[in-house]
């Protein structure tokens, strides 16, 4: 909590003299805890330098930023009031008349009065730039969170801008109509400056063997935002304090960056420039310490991705239902948990993405909480964050990955017995409840994919010793209770004879990890405004349903059958009719996306899918 507590007072914008400050911080308790071959990786801040579609963020440090009426006390004021700048506001200082969006003309050098962040769309800046607007205010938080929510403009913009309560808005907007000039200052630092990348692992362990795991967290985000990503950073500093002191046959690595941008860098530097490996799998811990009363949400255990088989997800998923459960009923006689949790199948909205990308191809699983109604404001405090709940992710990510860092051919044996029972529970899963409805039109698809997974799976753990013979035991086992599940769903063919090709296959056309920030501004201008509004519309689904649609395309598949595969692996069915559809369209006009050969169908009706690089002994 101590480290939280220290995290929370920078800000740590990716290219700023906060994130740096922070990143010093983290290398020195790093070395604190034991870690070794601590290093602070430093590079370009520049908004140019590319790491496949990843750019660099724009050097940029806020120091104030006042917004006042007639020389009164200001409306506004930051860093008093947390995430009231908007990311990359251009310095302003001076006098500058109030307009709405109503207006029929602006005045040069307006401060435009905005009702909603879903009002800030490309018409209302392309007519601010037109204009010679100075900047703008919006309400960023509508929900009743007394705080502001996070604006973020591009780097080097011309803008400044203010994300203000429904009040101080309510008086600007007051003044306005009275005819009342403003008074601003923002004072930022655009000196050039390096963005700052962490990097440690455990003393102990062959390092040529190669990293057994890989734990990240993102360093990155405004002050305070102690659960995202404080709560994180904090509990990779616990984990790495406990594995430090224990003999590992293999080594662990830690890695503090920038989100997105900070790991694809490092990332980049291990598959293009082969500067080092990558590990065996990866936890990625983000927004980890939440109380949940007052948050709103469990923690979730965000499973790798469907086509990227791995027995990671049943590790993790195992390392939580062994926790102690946190009290007893009255006679003692029964554990009762008193917080909550789930799996949730694979979105990819934070690092765990880019080294679970088909063209990267390294398992990772992600430890979170959603929903939480503080994220992205000023109330993301270190009041919200539990120390139990902090303690209880910490040791989920230390216990997997020691599991991975010591296993011997026994532990590996015991992993493989582990992971077929985690794959039984999945498949039963699709049955349907005895006093439910009949099964689902695509429950026999689902079964068998969740098959293949395990199957596929099960070699992963060759590397660590498992023996032949038990994988093919194994292996066997789920082959059975395949086809007497099948049975039980299906009076047909247990093995449902896969469709006909119904179109080319599709390619990917673009370098690395896929990045939707990207991918929108490659797209015509119709493309990102519809594209805006989705998100706008259905963050969450709409994200999620992008990102399933992008890993879907594996060369192999039709785009049918990618529409198809991606809502059976994310769970998601897109809220707009025909948003798979468009969504292809508009990749393959940006360029992303290009037809190329025949469809390939595997057995289970599905496009064959692989990873970006295969493990020992997988499927190809």
């Amino acid at each position: 909590m101590e480290w939280v507590a220290r995290l929370a007072g920078w800000d740590r914008y990716q290219g700023s003299a906060g994130i740096a400050d922070a990143a010093d911080f983290v290398a020195g308790e790093a070395e604190r805890v034991g870690l070794a071959d601590i290093e602070v990786l430093s590079l370009p801040a520049d908004g140019r330098t590319a790491w496949w579609t990843y750019t660099a963020p724009s050097s940029w440090t806020p120091r104030a930023a006042h917004l006042s009426l007639n020389g009164a006390p200001p409306v506004v004021s930051y860093p008093a009031q947390p995430y009231a700048l908007a990311a990359n506001s251009a310095a302003a200082e001076g006098e500058v008349p109030l307009a709405v969006p109503q207006d029929s003309r602006w005045p040069p050098g307006a401060l435009v009065l905005v009702g909603s962040a879903a009002d800030l769309g490309t018409e209302l800046f392309t007519r601010m730039q037109a204009e010679k607007a100075s900047g703008f205010c919006v309400t960023a938080r509508p929900d009743g969170i007394e705080q502001s929510g996070r604006v973020e403009l591009p780097g080097g913009s011309s803008l400044f801008g203010f994300s203000v309560l429904p009040a101080q808005l309510g008086e600007l907007l007051r003044a306005h109509r009275r005819g009342t000039r403003a008074q601003v200052l923002v004072d930022v630092d655009t000196a050039p400056r390096r963005m700052p990348v962490v990097v440690a692992r455990t003393p102990s362990g062959r390092v040529e063997a190669g990293d057994a795991c890989l734990l990240s967290a993102h360093l990155c985000h405004p002050a305070p935002g102690a659960n995202d990503n404080a709560s994180g950073v904090a509990a990779a500093l616990a984990a790495g304090r406990v594995l430090a002191a224990r003999p590992l046959r293999r080594p662990v690595r830690f890695v503090w960056a920038p989100e997105f941008v900070g790991l694809a860098a490092y990332v980049h530097q291990a598959v293009e420039e082969g500067v080092r490996q990558l590990p065996a799998m990866a936890v990625n811990l983000d927004m980890v310490g939440e109380d949940q009363r007052r948050c709103g949400g469990p923690l979730i255990v965000e499973y790798g991705p469907e086509y990227l088989p791995h027995y990671a997800n049943a590790l993790v998923e195992a390392c939580v239902r062994a926790l102690p459960p946190a009290a007893r009923s009255y006679s003692g006689a029964v554990g009762c948990d008193t917080w909550a949790w789930r799996t949730t199948p694979f979105v990819g909205a934070s690092d765990h993405a880019i080294l679970a990308d088909r063209a990267i191809g390294c398992p990772a699983v992600q430890l979170g909480h959603w929903p939480d109604r503080f994220n992205h404001s000023g109330a993301d405090s270190i009041d919200k964050v539990d120390p139990q709940e902090l303690r209880r992710s910490a040791a989920i990510a230390a216990s997997a990955a020691a599991v991975v860092a010591t296993a011997d051919e026994r532990d590996a044996d015991l992993l493989a017995r582990l992971l077929t029972r985690w794959t039984a529970r999945r498949m039963t899963a699709c049955l349907p409840p005895a006093d439910g409805p009949d099964c689902e039109p695509w429950a026999v698809t689902r079964l068998t994919r969740r098959w293949h997974y395990g199957r596929d799976a099960l070699p992963t753990l060759r590397p660590l010793g498992a023996s032949p013979r038990l994988l093919d035991r194994q292996a066997e086992l789920l082959a059975g209770l395949h086809r007497t599940l099948s049975s039980a769903l299906d009076d047909g063919p247990a093995e449902p004879r896969p469709p006909a090709p119904r179109g080319p296959a599709l390619r990917r056309n673009w370098p690395g990890p896929f990045n939707l920030r990207a991918l929108m501004a490659a797209m015509t201008e119709t493309d990102r405004r519809w594209l805006l509004q989705e998100l706008t519309a259905d963050r969450g689904g709409c994200y999620a349903a992008a990102m399933a649609l992008a890993q879907s395309i594996d060369g192999n598949a039709d785009a049918a059958t990618a529409m198809r595969v991606a809502e059976l692996d994310s769970g998601v069915r897109p809220r707009t009719a025909g948003f798979g559809e468009r969504f292809l369209t508009a990749m393959a006009t940006a360029g992303w996306i290009e037809e190329g050969g025949a469809a390939v169908l595997g057995a289970d009706g599905a496009a064959a899918t692989g990873a970006g690089r295969t493990h020992e002994g997988s499927t190809p």
